[in-house]
C-alpha cells in the first residue's frame, strides 16, 4: 500500500515538473517573439529614413557649371570689351550700348542662372544696310569660332528656363541690362587672371552681345573727416554747413 502511494506521488511530481517545463518553454518562446518584433519595429524607421534620403538625393538639383573643367587660355584678348561687332554692323543709338564698371549679370549654364559680378558691356548690333543682314547662323558661328580660337568654351545654348528665372526671382533677373529673353549662346573664357563670360543672342537681323569680366568692386565711398570738410568749405566762407535741427 505504501509502495502504491509512493508511486502515485512520484508520478504526480513528475507530471507537475513536466507541466512547469512546458510553461517555461512557452514563456521563453513568447519572450523571444516579443524581442524579435520589437527589434523589427525599431529598425523599420531607419529603413524608411534611408529610403527617403535616397529619394531626396535622386531628385535634388545638380551642381552648377564647374569652371575648373575649362582649360586655362593664354590667348591675347585685346582691349576691353574684347569682342568686336560683325563687319557691316554697328550700334547707331545711345541705347544700343550700355556699360558699367561694376554690376551683376546672370549667365545661364544650361540648368541654373549663375550670378557674375564685375565690369559689363551690353551692345545691340544692327546692320548698317538693312537690306544686307547676316543670317542668325552666320552671327552665331562667327562668335563661336572667335571665342573657341581664344580658348573659350560654349557653356549652354538655348532659352533660359522659367524655373531658373523663378529660382532667383523674375524682378531680380530683369532689372539687369544683361538679361536674356530668348534663345542665346553662353560662353566662358578662363585665363590665369581673367574670367570672361559672353552671351550672344540673335534677334533676327540684329543681335545682342554681352561681355562680362568677373572682378571685385573698387571701394569709393568712405567716412568724412575734418580735413575733408575744410577743403570743401575753402573758398566759400559764406556757405557754412547747415545746422542740425532738433525736434
Amino acid at each position: 500500500m505504501k509502495t502504491t502511494i509512493r508511486l502515485v506521488a512520484s508520478c504526480a511530481l513528475l507530471g507537475l515538473l513536466a507541466s512547469c517545463g512546458k510553461k517555461d518553454a512557452a514563456e521563453d518562446t513568447a519572450t523571444t517573439t516579443e524581442n524579435t518584433t520589437a527589434a523589427t519595429t525599431t529598425e523599420a524607421p531607419a529603413t524608411t529614413e534611408a529610403a527617403t534620403e535616397t529619394a531626396a538625393a535622386t531628385t535634388a538639383p545638380g551642381a552648377t557649371f564647374d569652371l575648373s573643367t575649362v582649360p586655362v587660355s593664354s590667348a591675347s584678348l585685346g582691349a576691353w570689351p574684347y569682342l568686336s561687332g560683325l563687319k557691316g554692323y554697328h550700334t547707331p543709338y545711345d541705347s544700343d550700348s550700355t556699360g558699367f564698371d561694376f554690376d551683376r549679370a546672370y549667365v545661364y549654364d544650361g540648368k541654373n542662372l549663375v550670378a557674375v559680378e564685375g565690369r559689363i558691356v551690353s551692345r545691340h548690333f544692327r546692320p548698317v544696310d538693312s537690306e544686307k543682314p547676316a543670317s542668325e547662323l552666320m552671327q552665331q558661328r562667327n562668335y563661336e569660332n572667335l571665342i573657341k580660337s581664344l580658348g573659350g568654351v560654349k557653356v549652354s545654348s538655348g532659352e533660359v528656363s522659367q524655373d531658373a528665372i523663378k529660382a532667383i526671382r523674375e524682378d531680380e533677373y530683369e532689372k539687369h541690362d544683361t538679361n536674356i529673353s530668348g534663345p542665346a549662346d553662353t560662353y566662358v573664357i578662363r585665363q590665369k587672371d581673367k574670367e570672361v563670360w559672353v552671351q550672344m543672342q540673335p534677334t533676327g537681323s540684329d543681335y545682342v552681345l554681352n561681355v562680362i569680366e568677373k572682378a571685385g568692386m573698387q571701394q569709393q565711398a568712405g567716412v568724412v573727416n575734418a580735413a575733408d570738410i575744410k577743403k570743401t568749405r575753402r573758398g566759400r566762407p559764406h556757405s557754412p554747413l547747415p545746422e542740425l535741427r532738433h525736434g
